[in-house]
């Protein structure tokens, strides 16, 4: 199936590991323009190395939590690419941890580089993406926006007002432009691998049990890999999903119990 996205100019942030990357990765094999971004410049620009030679890529370090990088990082893609048709708004997941212990500098961190970056950038995005032929943004959230989990509370507060904001705004860019997210959970990363060593292992139990025991907890059986994640961020960017806007689609092997 040709989604149409061949050519298309997308803005991924938080690419240069995990699911971002594995974004970068499927969106570079579908013909894409890339401007990609990360914390740390060596990091991206190895990404940007290791993608296909005839793939046009960008690479940028900005600490989207910083205002100024986000506008500077937004004003560079779409100089590069002469415009913005896709924006993956994706970011490094916060410190575990409970609500009673977490530091108020903590909460103001995840504030900043979960919500209020891809508030800015989807702000900066749709002015830009009505001046062509419309676009699309699609948010990574998490599961936890819906099903919170103990032990992470900065992810179950921020991934909801993430995605109340992209539902609102949804309504508020449409018909030019689409704003849709994805509910992770289970996907396997680095991230999920941290999370089995410092809150979900029981005693004397080694990360890889711990993992195995979680991904039990899966009705299909086992973890996602980024790939799968990617599959589904291809399809909400596309034109394949073109009557769809305001929607939390959960990629997570089953996991979410509600109806919907």
């Amino acid at each position: 199936m040709d989604l149409g996205l061949s050519g298309k100019r997308a803005l991924v942030t938080a690419a240069s590991r995990g699911l971002g990357l594995a974004v970068v990765e499927a969106l570079a094999a579908e013909g894409c323009r890339l401007c990609v971004s990360s914390s740390s410049q060596e990091r991206i620009d190895a990404v940007a190395a290791n993608l296909p030679a005839s793939a046009e890529v960008h690479a940028m370090a900005a600490d989207i939590a910083n205002p100024g990088d986000c506008d500077r990082l937004f004003t560079w893609a779409v100089d590069a690419l002469g415009g913005l048709d896709i924006l993956i708004n994706n970011t490094v997941g916060p410190d575990p941890g409970s609500v009673l212990e977490l530091a108020d500098d903590q909460w103001r961190y995840a504030f900043e580089s979960i919500f209020m970056s891809a508030l800015r950038l989807s702000r900066a995005a749709v002015p830009v993406m009505r001046e062509s032929a419309g676009g699309s943004i699609v948010n990574l959230a998490s599961l936890t926006a819906k099903q919170p989990i103990d032990g992470i509370a900065l992810s179950n507060a921020m991934r909801a007002a993430l995605i109340g904001m992209a539902k609102t705004l949804s309504r508020e860019a449409a018909p030019e432009v689409r704003v849709n997210s994805i509910a992770t959970e289970h996907i396997l990363t680095d991230r999920i691998r941290d999370i089995a060593q410092r809150v979900w292992r029981l005693d004397e139990e080694s990360v890889e049990q711990t993992l195995h025991r979680m991904a039990m907890t899966v009705p299909l059986g086992r973890y996602g890999t980024p790939q799968e994640l990617a599959n589904a961020v291809l399809f909400l960017a596309s034109d394949a999903a073109s009557y769809i806007t305001g929607v939390t689609l959960a990629v997570d092997g089953g996991l979410d119990r509600g109806l919907f």
